[in-house]
């Protein structure tokens, strides 16, 4: 079955085993936000609640009993890590150098390539007196 998340509607495929029979408390591991997810075509009535032990307040001591298994990672997302890729560095790199070139060397490329001017101008990079839209005079 897909859950989605009602708060950032990530879904995730989760086994309707994984749910039991009376539904679970489940965390969104995009978001953080906890819901009660059930297993489709049931209805569950709950009897009582009782809220869940504030583990702070009980000095940092652990329930006894197993632990609950995490809400399943989407298939994808398990081994992406958090930073950024080398490429998104390398390309990020590449853009910076672009930039820094087409700013610095404005005056011989608009001077082979008049057509940019404009460009320049609409930026706010001044050129040269003489450079704004004036076409290249065939020799």
């Amino acid at each position: 079955m897909i859950l989605a998340c009602p708060s950032c509607i990530a879904r995730y495929h989760v086994e309707v085993e994984a749910l039991g029979a009376l539904g679970r408390r489940v965390r969104c591991n995009k978001c953080g936000h906890v819901w009660h997810a059930e297993p489709p075509g049931t209805i569950v009535e709950i009897l009582r609640a009782e809220p869940e032990p504030d583990l702070r307040a009980a000095g940092g001591a652990t329930m006894d009993g197993p632990a609950r298994p995490q809400l399943p990672v989407p298939a994808g997302q398990a081994s992406r890590s958090r930073s950024p890729s080398p490429w998104t560095w390398i390309l990020s790199l590449v853009v910076l150098a672009v930039c820094v070139v087409g700013y610095e060397a404005r005056q011989p490329i608009v001077k082979e390539w008049p057509w940019l001017a404009p460009a320049y101008e609409a930026l706010g990079i001044e050129l040269e007196e003489g450079q704004e839209a004036k076409p290249a005079q065939p020799q």
